[in-house]
């Protein structure tokens, strides 16, 4: 448990990231409390570590966006966040949005001239840690809008080619991203959307959907705040993937475990500059599948140098399935290329870890 997080929304990021030197990370929120600086070796995340021994760790995984959990979040679904740059403003700090009529999110209009695009992109591209009054040049272009509206999404794909799918995260979660888009909440597909409580049953069942997101209870988000705990974090991770690795499902599964922002710790690696949305500071990405890319780690887990964003795994899920792509970002992304070799035997073993009983609190 860390004591806080540095924060991680859009201009926070741009500071930290800084013109590509990404050394402004003390300048942001609670940077300068060192406290917030922690790095998790294998002893404090060893099942984590364990699955990137035996299959694939990516080392140039980004987020699609420079933050924070709501805009990132859409990525995960739709390949884009419909121009949102930035939670929900509500006071009662949950994300009930669209059954919330007060909440609004900011944005970038749909109407940017090329002119304009090109002018925020130069201002994200300079030293703004050195000169933060700059956030003000590309603020100027956002517009409020509710945080309940339709774009998009991969659902809308999956249900037209009659492939099921499920979405797994609470009601009125920051993180339930579906829950904003209207044509989901108030249709029949939200039938689909699920607590993740439910993912489970449904693989002890052997009723997994072909495609599920499954997003985690509040508090087991791994924050480094608010007593948030990473191994209970961890344990919960390690529950849905036994579950999947105990069942029939485990022969033809990819599983795809990432983090939705860099959630305040500092990281080296300068991201690309694909629009003025991002990408914004890498995070981890797991690859587990008996169908993974074979590496020289003696338990054969293999380390993937392709450059990833959470488009990728919808593009990864498009080509499996024969879909068109949504947005540029999908169209673009690499599909997870990287991480399998389809022509190589499966690796049927399972890989079955137990429950950490140390954790400060929470699922131990």
């Amino acid at each position: 448990v860390q004591p806080h997080d540095i924060t991680h929304g859009f201009s926070s990021a741009l500071y930290a990231i800084n013109g590509r030197k990404m050394n402004g990370f003390d300048f942001i929120g609670q940077g300068k409390d060192l406290s917030g600086y922690v790095s998790h070796r294998r002893r404090s995340i060893p099942h984590y570590w364990g699955y990137a021994d035996r299959f694939v760790l990516t080392d140039r995984f980004f987020t699609s966006m420079y933050g924070p959990t709501f805009p990132e979040h859409l990525y995960t679904v739709a390949a884009q966040a419909n121009g949102v740059v930035d939670n929900q403003s509500t006071e009662d700090r949950q994300g009930k949005y669209c059954d919330d009529p007060s909440e609004r999110a900011p944005r970038f209009p749909r109407d940017l001239t090329e002119g304009e695009i090109r002018h925020i992109m130069r201002v994200e591209e300079s030293n703004m840690a050195d000169n933060p009054e700059s956030i003000n040049e590309i603020a100027r272009y956002w517009e409020e809008i509710r945080s309940c509206f339709d774009i998009p999404v991969l659902p809308d794909l999956l249900e037209e080619a009659g492939i099921s799918w499920g979405y797994y995260a609470n009601p009125n979660n920051w993180q339930n991203a579906l829950q904003a888009i209207r044509h989901i909440r108030f249709g029949p597909m939200w039938e689909n959307v699920q607590p993740p409580g439910r993912f489970l049953r449904d693989v002890r069942a052997e009723d997994m959907p072909a495609v599920s997101w499954v997003i985690p209870p509040g508090r087991y988000n791994e924050h480094p705040r608010d007593g948030k705990s990473v191994c209970a974090g961890e344990n919960w991770t390690v529950q849905q993937v036994n579950a999947i690795m105990r069942s029939p499902y485990w022969q033809n599964t990819a599983i795809v475990i990432i983090w939705d922002d860099f959630g305040g710790f500092y990281d080296h690696v300068p991201p690309p500059h694909y629009d003025v949305m991002g990408l914004g500071p890498r995070t981890p990405g797991l690859i587990i599948s008996p169908w993974t890319r074979r590496g020289e780690n003696p338990d054969g887990g293999y380390i993937d140098h392709t450059t990833y964003e959470f488009s990728s795994v919808l593009a990864f899920i498009e080509r499996i399935f024969g879909l068109p792509s949504l947005t540029e970002r999908d169209a673009r992304a690499d599909p997870l290329s990287g991480a399998f070799d389809l022509d190589a035997p499966p690796r049927m073993e399972r890989l079955i870890f137990p429950f950490r009983s140390d954790c400060p609190y929470g699922l131990s």
